[in-house]
């Protein structure tokens, strides 16, 4: 795996061995972090840097199969340049990823309407980095599995094992849901987050990674942790706590489900939208 400046991006003669990502960002210590971890993790073949629109653009001619692209690159020029790269035909199709320090719901529902595909919040915690960029490889595995139904928008939020990051998770996850225009799902949506969020911060004690699909039936959560092994729903009926949180899951959402994978888990829920209730 190889980290590269623009300037040695191979020519187009060169046999292609595998996808290949474009990241703009300005030219920080985290930067170079961002693009050496998602060239070592075995996803990507190859990883180009630009750190303006004008190296992006440039980047961008020379290939691409993924652009990440941080929102707040000097300027400012993030939204100007991801808006430059839909109107052009030649990259409208092409996946996009933004990175952004902020998560409040105008800026990601710009994104989305600009066409973005993914919405990753930066993180500020060194800690957290590694979560970030396995959000960028998880979110390209899922779009090349074959058959797999692509979800209109996607949001992954990296979270550290703190109480604070269940705030986080369920004020997001909430105004999220708002700013996609599904305001009768809010409510549930962050009721269920809350629970999610709470067995794999605060009692598995471990780092998670949020993920939200808008989907065309309405919304899928998904919460990873690092800690394996199979959960069971409660009861409500206020006998015990044990899978209290996972019981109130199994009533409020449409659907919810546990995937294992290889060090840890992921616990999902989805919410369908019923256009003729609420907001």
């Amino acid at each position: 795996m190889t980290v590269a400046r623009l300037a040695p991006l191979a020519s187009s003669r060169a046999v292609k061995r595998g996808p290949e990502v474009l990241l703009v960002e300005d030219d920080s210590p985290s930067a170079r972090a961002t693009a050496t971890m998602l060239a070592r993790g075995g996803v990507f073949a190859k990883v180009a840097t630009a750190s303006d629109a004008g190296g992006a653009l440039e980047g961008l001619r020379a290939g691409a199969d993924l652009l990440v692209l941080d929102l707040w690159m000097p300027e400012q020029r993030g939204l100007e340049l991801l808006s430059d790269v839909r109107s052009s035909t030649a990259w409208h199709e092409l996946p996009v990823v933004v990175l952004s320090g902020r998560i409040d719901a105008d800026v990601i529902q710009r994104s989305y309407e600009l066409g973005a595909n993914c919405f990753v919040r930066k993180p500020d915690r060194v800690g957290e980095w590694a979560a970030a960029v396995r959000a960028i490889e998880q979110f390209w595995l899922r779009r090349t599995q074959p058959d797999a139904a692509r979800p209109m928008s996607v949001f992954q939020l990296p979270l550290g094992a703190t109480a604070s990051s269940v705030r986080d998770a369920r004020s997001t996850i909430r105004r999220l849901i708002e700013g996609w225009g599904m305001p009768s799902l809010a409510e549930t949506g962050e009721l269920c987050t809350s629970e999610l969020a709470t067995n794999a911060v605060v009692h598995a004690g471990s780092p998670v990674l949020l993920t939200a699909e808008r989907t065309h039936a309405g919304i899928r959560v998904e919460v990873q942790d690092e800690v394996p092994g199979g959960v069971e729903a409660g009861t409500l009926d206020g006998v015990g706590e044990t899978g209290r949180g996972l019981a109130i899951v199994n009533a409020m959402a449409t659907t919810w489900g546990v995937d294992q994978h290889d060090g840890g888990k992921t616990v999902w829920f989805e919410l369908r939208d019923d256009p003729r209730a609420g907001g």
